[in-house]
């Protein structure tokens, strides 16, 4: 017979998460033992493996939700208007919320991807793209240039992640400028300029 689930198995699994992501943040992926994890919820390495197989399953376990999150959140940011621009605003806060938000799993997302096995990063990945791909259409309906030529479409998104993505090296969320804020400051440079995004602070 099966051995029952307790009934705070899902806090105990969420437990895990939440440790786990932080341990992986600051120590690594490779520098992080099931031991560690384990440790650092208070119960023993073989309890661990009640809730998860591997440290690798909960990587995993992070990364899937987190992407998905992401996407789902820009999904609903574009639902709240018809106009482009409100759309590209609406989208990038819903980003810099989570980013905020889940720190360490954002980390764990551009840091960790190549640590799982190839089946499961290429289903994040494919996630990813459809993220990618929203925010490039959604670029080519702002700017008709871009739209005309689809070849830029894509490496415009990627130039304007690589502006917001790294955030987390620097940006407390805590401070004078609230995620909201960033995004608002992050959306006038990227379509209007230093300038403009000067002048409407």
């Amino acid at each position: 017979m099966a051995r029952p689930r307790a009934d705070d198995y899902g806090e105990k699994q969420q437990l895990i998460r939440d440790r786990a992501a932080e341990l992986f943040a600051t120590r690594g992926f490779a520098g992080t033992s099931t031991a560690d994890i384990a440790r650092a919820c208070g119960f023993s390495k073989a309890l661990f493996y009640h809730y998860f197989a591997s440290k690798e399953q909960v990587l995993y376990d992070l990364l899937i939700a987190y992407v998905t999150a992401l996407l789902a959140a820009a999904e609903a940011a574009l639902a709240e208007s018809a106009d482009p621009r409100a759309q590209f605003r609406a989208v990038v806060r819903a980003h810099l919320r989570l980013y905020a938000t889940a720190r360490a799993r954002h980390i764990l997302l551009l840091n960790e991807l190549d640590a799982l096995p190839a089946a499961e990063k290429a289903e994040i990945v494919g996630l990813e793209r459809r993220l990618v791909r929203l925010v490039a259409d959604l670029i080519g309906r702002l700017a008709p240039p871009i739209r005309e030529r689809r070849e830029l479409r894509v490496p415009t998104a990627m130039a304007f992640y690589g502006m917001i993505n790294w955030t987390y090296t620097w940006y407390r969320p805590n401070g004078r400028l609230t995620p909201e804020s960033f995004a608002d400051l992050a959306v006038d440079l990227f379509l209007d300029g230093i300038g403009a995004a000067a002048a409407r602070r």
